[in-house]
């Protein structure tokens, strides 16, 4: 085990925090000095507690109801490429009870879809997706059914669909779209929307319906009998994933109309929304088989141990990958009768050139698992009761370094002291819990030369 024995600039901070717990506990050879010296102070830091890592599979994540619909395809080699398509159900609201002009025609009906701000990917090429119509009735999978209550994570509730559910639709597009994406700009314009116009026949089916007063657009019911909803499917195979605003999606029935006051022909439209955001969910496939990883599963829980991918691992939001963490031995050190915790710190190290041309996550969260993997909580800050978040820093000393995220995990190690030891339980490495559903940023761990990235330092007294 190695040992470093610091002085005291790089333990003053601790001392100050501890100085009452120490002089009170340190009753054998525990020394301290303030002087500005190397002379021993009773404390010292060990960094070679093994850290067993693994890239672990979560089960398809929940995936509706988060008020993001995302479209796009990645290819990435080291992760697996990743398909990304969107269902969602358009509410009859705007058309259930409208009073159009006698000589109102139909022009044109096209699906605007908003930016919601957020894109991953090369946004230089160009991107493009169908608009399907759903043949098959979109329906959630109620609570009880989706989990057993023992097996329900952290980030679940309610009736869901998840990431591997799909729907039957129609192998023939109402319309398509090609576009190269613009970020969402403070002032609204045409350029913040994606416009898909849908073919004709489909528009001026709904336009006599609406202009007779059918019940099928009357009814709800009958409406999503008549329309079970729609899919976003990507087609372009360029490394771009965009969201869109579930809550601003309209479906616009353009028409025109000769105005009475001055016999002008002017052209308005019927907006229809999505009236029921549960509705709308992402859904993936990826293809792993020329991967790193292509040993792991992509629809099931399991895991690669880090040892079998040179110590590299990783972790993605919406795939459910995440970056399994255990200490074998630190149950056996924490409970020695001769050492008291003063702090603990997990970094977390990556090369810069493990991100091209994915941008590294700004930050990242822990999950606790239970003995079954399941993740049932957050890792709080040590003695608070807020989540704790690692935000990406940067090592510049001796050049141009590697990325790091630290968390502390003091309390964490504190809490194995008179604990039943529990050889099962681990954290999980994941991307904030906010984004993990609704964002498929990723993150990639390590060079591959069979040094583990991921370091535990624990300062500690010794009496």
């Amino acid at each position: 085990m190695t040992i470093i024995k610091p002085g005291l600039l790089g333990t003053k901070l601790f001392i100050y925090s501890s100085l009452i717990f120490l002089l009170v506990s340190c009753t054998k050879d525990g020394t301290i000095s303030l002087s500005n010296t190397n002379d021993n102070i009773g404390a010292e830091i060990v960094d070679s507690i093994t850290v067993r890592t693994a890239t672990y599979q979560l089960d398809p994540l929940p995936s509706n109801g988060q008020g993001v619909l995302l479209v796009g395809h990645m290819n990435d080699e080291v992760m697996g490429n990743l398909t990304v398509s969107s269902y969602f159900r358009i509410g009859n609201s705007a058309i259930s009870n409208v009073t159009l002009p006698d000589d109102a025609a139909f022009d044109s009906l096209s699906l605007a879809l908003p930016y919601q701000g957020y894109y991953y990917g090369d946004t230089t090429l160009t991107q493009s997706f169908n608009l399907h119509r759903v043949t098959e009735e979109i329906e959630l999978i109620d609570e009880s059914n989706a989990w057993e209550e023992d097996e329900k994570p952290v980030f679940a509730s309610g009736s869901t669909l998840f990431t591997n559910s799909a729907f039957s639709y129609d192998a023939i597009p109402l319309g398509s779209v090609s576009f190269k994406h613009r970020p969402k700009t403070k002032t609204y314009s045409k350029s913040d929307t994606v416009f898909v116009k849908a073919n004709q026949s489909f528009g001026e089916d709904l336009w006599a319906k609406i202009k007779s007063g059918s019940s099928q657009v009357s009814n709800s019911e009958e409406f999503l009998e008549y329309i079970k909803g729609f899919v976003l499917v990507p087609t372009s195979k360029t490394s771009m994933v965009t969201a869109f605003a579930t809550d601003s999606i309209l479906m616009k029935v353009y028409y025109s109309y000769t105005r009475n006051t001055d016999g002008k022909k002017v052209q308005d439209s019927l907006n229809m929304k999505v009236d029921d955001g549960s509705y709308q969910f992402n859904s993936i496939k990826v293809d792993r088989s020329q991967s790193l990883i292509s040993a792991l599963k992509a629809d099931t829980e399991a895991e690669l141990p880090g040892t079998e991918t040179k110590q590299q691992v990783m972790l993605q939001g919406l795939t459910g990958l995440v970056t399994k963490i255990q200490f074998p031995y630190l149950y056996e050190f924490v409970n020695r009768n001769d050492v008291i915790i003063n702090k603990a710190e997990l970094t977390i190290e990556t090369p810069p050139n493990s991100h091209i041309p994915y941008t590294p996550p700004p930050s990242l969260n822990m999950m606790l698992a239970d003995e079954h993997g399941v993740p049932k909580s957050l890792l709080t800050s040590s003695y608070e009761t807020t989540t704790q978040v690692a935000y990406l820093a940067n090592d510049l000393s001796g050049g141009v370094g590697n990325s790091k995220y630290t968390f502390n995990l003091t309390e964490y190690v504190s809490n194995y002291r008179g604990a039943m030891e529990d050889k099962k339980s681990s954290l999980y490495l994941t991307i904030p819990v906010s984004d993990l559903l609704t964002k498929v940023d990723r993150l990639l761990i390590g060079k591959g030369d069979g040094n583990s990235p991921i370091k535990l330092r624990i300062l500690y007294t010794k009496y």
